[in-house]
């Protein structure tokens, strides 16, 4: 049995304890209560700003002609008589380095495609464009296109491969690294197989040229998809025309916007209206029309709004409906039109790659092609190379007005207003540089218009600036 000493010991024990935990707690309490000292650490980071890159545009160069037995996609070929006049300008005074590209499909050319470069020119404009008028036997016409950046995606609405029509893919890399790229074309027949579309090799600072028959023979209605790895190269096509045993015309088409919703197409030409329509009847001038074309790159089909524009103030706007099949590709006839230039807006309820074709039937025939172009705002640049009665021509599809003002090299500057859901035409002359302020973003391009030629070309936005970027370094 314990002793009293043994439990008063005990007693004492387990009393000191909870004195000593009493402590504790009344101590723990009394530090929650104190402020603690705080030390934060934001996330390390540098604000870097890019060196700014070379700006470059590539200018195709002169048109090709196939030889009478190119059956395949790289058949020889030659360029064929005229000069295609290149423009090229920055407004700023930066100097602009010039330079060929190497062209092993056309050895024997005597002119060659250009790139032009501005080094290190963050936010300096630069622009050039190209012309070659044609008078030949059996090839009339005009070409004109934009020199434009290289993309590593881009897609040619444009073209054919049936009788009488030859259509050449131009592939320019301007860089200064091989690409490879790879052709996806769709016609009114669908999906194409073309094995030899894909793993197309462009050697750096050169030019890679096929001809479309060789990939997708007898094709009404081709649409080209061009994605390029390991590089960028710039897509063009090249067509001709020969109707029975007449020269129906030649053209340079660039690369259209990517599948979207909505599209804008500006300056549409729309001439000789009348004296088409009675040539149209022969199955060989079937394609003289204006026309749409359209490719719905989904599952499902597409129904498409189409509301043309004319630039003449007071006409009132023509709406068109159509609905297009999913996967291939399909030329929609123009409503009846009065002679005018027409910007074309497309909205559609699914994603679409939409471009556009007119003619000229008035002392000789030719074609031209107009691609859907991005409304650019600010300030841009462009040249006009040689050509008939060049205009400058402008879709505004802002609910508001656009005030504008082209500046020319030289000589005074112009102001127009452009109305909001309106077009409106500037002429504007040849072998010039233009800076263009603009209220509202607009979408641009510039065509020419005469006896026997029509050509156009779409103004692609200027090159993004190097924005500076916050770097988070990593731990």
């Amino acid at each position: 049995m314990p002793s009293r000493t043994s439990i008063a010991r005990t007693g004492v024990r387990i009393l000191t304890s909870v004195v000593v935990l009493a402590a504790g707690v009344v101590a723990v309490t009394a530090a929650a209560s104190v402020p603690w000292p705080s030390v934060t650490s934001g996330v390390p980071s540098v604000l870097v700003t890019p060196v700014a890159s070379d700006q470059t545009r590539v200018c195709s160069g002169p048109l090709l002609a196939v030889a009478t037995d190119g059956s395949t996609s790289t058949p020889t070929l030659a360029s064929i008589g005229g000069t295609a006049g290149i423009s090229a300008a920055s407004p700023t005074g930066t100097a602009l380095l010039s330079g060929e590209l190497a062209t092993p499909d056309t050895p024997d050319s005597t002119e060659k495609p250009q790139k032009i470069t501005a080094t290190g020119a963050d936010g300096v404009l630069i622009a050039g464009s190209q012309s070659q008028q044609l008078d030949e036997a059996d090839l009339t016409g005009l070409a004109s296109s934009a020199c434009a950046e290289a993309t590593a995606e881009s897609w040619l609405v444009s073209g054919s491969t049936t009788t009488g029509r030859s259509s050449t893919v131009v592939l320019s890399n301007p860089t200064a690294v091989s690409t490879t790229v790879s052709l996806t074309i769709y016609t009114e027949a669908g999906l194409v197989q073309a094995p030899g579309a894909n793993g197309i090799i462009v050697p750096a600072n050169s030019q890679k040229v096929l001809t479309l028959a060789g990939l997708a023979p007898d094709a009404v209605s081709p649409v080209i998809h061009v994605t390029a790895t390991g590089g960028r190269v710039l897509a063009t096509l090249q067509q001709s025309v020969i109707r029975s045993l007449d020269p129906g015309g030649v053209d340079v088409a660039g690369p259209t916007e990517g599948p979207a919703l909505t599209h804008t197409i500006p300056g549409v030409q729309i001439v000789s209206t009348s004296a088409i329509a009675e040539r149209a009847t022969d199955a060989a001038s079937s394609d003289l029309p204006a026309a749409l074309r359209v490719y719905v790159p989904g599952a499902a089909g597409a129904t498409l709004s189409v509301t043309l524009k004319s630039e003449t103030l007071g006409v009132p706007d023509v709406t068109a409906s159509y609905s297009a099949l999913a996967g291939v590709v399909t030329d929609f006839p123009f409503p009846s039109l009065p002679d005018d230039d027409y910007s074309i807006t497309v909205a559609s309820d699914q994603p679409v790659v939409v471009g556009a074709r007119s003619s000229v039937v008035s002392g000789g025939t030719d074609f031209a092609w107009y691609q859907a172009s991005p409304a650019i705002g600010g300030t841009f640049l462009f040249t006009t190379p040689i050509g008939p009665s060049p205009r400058l021509m402008l879709a505004n599809s802002q609910g508001s007005d656009a005030a504008v003002t082209l500046t020319p090299a030289a000589g005074e500057p112009i102001t127009a207003t452009v109305a909001g859901n309106s077009a409106a035409g500037i002429p504007i002359s040849a072998t010039m540089v233009y800076t263009v302020t603009t209220s509202q973003p607009l979408s641009a391009a510039v065509g020419f218009l005469g006896d026997g030629l029509i050509s156009a070309y779409s103004i692609s936005p200027p090159s993004p600036l190097a924005a500076p970027v916050t770097v988070y370094p990593g731990g």
